[in-house]
């Protein structure tokens, strides 16, 4: 039963995780890049105001992009974290953890860069499918690892 229940757990927290990623992609392009935007403009105004440094607009852009590439990654590393816990439930064999897994966060992202081509200003771009996909295995590969020196500790 204790399986079962932290299975659920993960589960939700998956579907979580979906939820948060579909909302965030149906913002169109101009509401999606002030909020990015605005994350950025408080640390490089206290940059600016404690050392007097001034970030050009061209930096700021390439500062920008990496910020929501990293964003990407790192909801993805999350997502697949949450799904590798919740397939491990149901099935211990570390090859099927990783590949449904695997299978399951690269078809989110699929349908994530899907939905983003019908929202306004946005568009789908399979360079942003392969870094979720990327960001997923990363995460999956975290738990496997996880789970690996678990074992052998209490072997």
């Amino acid at each position: 039963m204790r399986l079962k229940k932290n299975a659920y757990w993960w589960a939700a927290a998956s579907l979580l995780l979906m939820i948060f990623i579909f909302v965030f992609s149906s913002f169109p392009a101009e509401q999606s890049a002030g909020m990015s935007g605005s994350f950025l403009d408080g640390p490089l105004a206290l940059l600016e105001r404690w050392f007097g440094v001034s970030v050009s607009p061209e930096v700021k852009d390439v500062l920008h992009n990496l910020l929501r590439k990293a964003a990407h990654l790192l909801i993805f590393v999350a997502l697949g974290v949450c799904v590798a816990n919740t397939v491990r439930h149901f099935t211990g064999r570390t090859k099927r953890v990783l590949l449904i897994s695997l299978c399951w966060c690269s078809f989110y992202a699929f349908t994530d860069e899907l939905h983003q081509h019908f929202v306004p200003g946005r568009a789908a771009m399979w360079q942003d499918w392969a870094l979720d996909t990327a960001g997923a295995l990363i995460g999956i590969g975290a738990v496997l690892l996880f789970l690996r020196r678990k074992r052998r500790r209490e072997n």
